[in-house]
């Protein structure tokens, strides 16, 4: 979970250091743009989720919407993807 402000732009580094599964991302339903992968940058591509498999990294960014409550929470949701 992270604390937010509204309109305000975040920007995450997500990493999959596991070793067997892929890992399906959300924040909050937030839509993420997808900066970077494996630490190089790409033209940004905005999506709702994004599937991380072993050894993975993305850089993503998350705005904030304007009309978000003062110390709204968002949770960011992590689930094992098997295929």
């Amino acid at each position: 979970m992270f604390r937010s402000v509204a309109g305000q732009k975040y920007k995450f580094r997500l990493i999959n250091g596991g070793q067997h599964f892929g890992y399906r991302i959300t924040l909050g339903g937030l839509p993420l743009t997808v900066v970077a992968a494996d630490s190089e940058p790409v033209y940004p591509v905005v999506m709702d989720e994004v599937i991380l498999h072993t050894a993975e990294r993305f850089e993503v960014e998350v705005t904030i919407p304007q009309n978000a409550a003062v110390g709204e929470s968002w949770w960011i949701k992590v689930s094992v993807n098997l295929c």
